[in-house]
């Protein structure tokens, strides 16, 4: 029993020996060509989400165009300009870069509708003016287009009056 039990060691190990090398020639290119067939750029995780459409409601979406003006951005120590309109409800709040905003929208297929929007009343050195052209301009939007995770609300015309962008907060 004891020259069978070295036998198959024997045997195993001269097998061992041949198939370790073959092995790991055969695993190396495996794992080259499911790498070459794999070449193309990995795609991010922002490529990723930006590909597929945010939902238009209960999602943040940060203002970052005003019309034609510039990017925009928060001030020191004021909420950043946002819009979350809230499933169900017909209700939305956010911020308008100084105070808080709430109000109700109404949504028709692609057709979007702010009213009744008002919000808290603290004066800010910073960002009242811009503020007070975002509450405007929300009574003036009257459609919606979702591309990816930007969001366009636009008027009667066509023309885009609000560019935001979705936010998810990890």
């Amino acid at each position: 029993m004891k020259a069978e039990k070295v036998f198959v060691m024997t045997a195993f190990s001269k097998l061992h020996t041949f198939l370790h090398p073959a092995l790991s020639a055969l695993l190396l290119l495996g794992s080259l060509a499911v790498g070459a067939a794999d070449a193309g750029p990995a795609a991010s995780e922002g490529e990723a989400m930006a590909a597929v459409p945010a939902p238009l409601l209960d999602t943040y979406w940060k203002l970052v165009q005003l019309g034609d003006g510039p990017h925009v951005s928060a001030y020191d120590n004021q909420p950043e300009p946002h819009l979350v309109l809230e499933t169900g409800s017909g209700r939305f709040h956010g911020a308008g870069g100084c105070n808080r905003l709430r109000g109700n929208y109404s949504l028709d297929g692609r057709w979007l509708r702010f009213s009744d929007v008002g919000g808290t009343r603290m004066a800010c050195v910073q960002g009242m003016r811009r503020e007070q052209l975002l509450l405007a301009t929300l009574a003036q939007v009257s459609s919606y287009a979702v591309q990816g995770q930007k969001l366009v609300l636009s008027d009667a015309e066509g023309r885009a009056l609000l560019r935001l962008e979705a936010v998810y907060l990890r």
